[in-house]
């Protein structure tokens, strides 16, 4: 005779669970909030941009829904001042002011180096390996090529392969 087993059920986060507590930590909106447009039909996507617009612009959430429930996205940029070099000075912010908390990089000089072309994630991994080397971080950031990935920089500069993880 078999004995039926109750099987402990793990719970885990939904998809939409998921895209609030990233939008919270992101951009740190209240969860009851975001879980409401998103009860309201508002797509993922645009919660997203939503929340993005409302931290450039700095206003509030509800002003950028209540003018995207009017206009398309384009002309809700324009009515916030997002114009595009707004735009980008402000998303350079967000980025810089994200890798100083999750990284410890100083916000002008991430700053600095997006202006340069380097991606967040790349700016944030070369960190992790000059941490290990007397290597300024430029240097570091030139090294890298499609062909020369993270693991490779560092073992080039003596270290071991993971120390681009952290």
């Amino acid at each position: 005779m078999c004995a039926s087993v109750a099987k402990e059920t793990v719970s885990r986060p939904t998809d939409q669970e998921k895209l609030i507590t990233t939008l919270h930590t992101n951009f740190n909106y209240d969860k009851v909030v975001l879980a409401r447009y998103l009860d309201k039909g508002i797509s993922p996507n645009d919660l997203r941009t939503l929340c993005k617009y409302a931290h450039y612009a700095q206003v509030s959430l509800e002003k950028v829904a209540a003018l995207r429930e009017k206009y398309v996205w384009t002309r809700v940029r324009f009515l916030l001042g997002l114009t595009p070099e707004r735009l980008y000075e402000r998303e350079l912010a967000y980025k810089a002011e994200r890798l100083h908390r999750g990284a410890g990089l100083e916000p002008e000089l991430t700053k600095a180096y997006l202006r340069l072309g380097f991606a967040s994630h790349q700016v944030k991994r070369a960190r992790y390996i000059a941490s290990h080397c007397d290597v300024p971080l430029l240097d570091i950031l030139n090294m890298k090529t499609r062909q020369l990935k993270w693991p490779d920089v560092a073992e080039k500069l003596g270290l071991p392969r993971d120390a681009c993880m952290k």
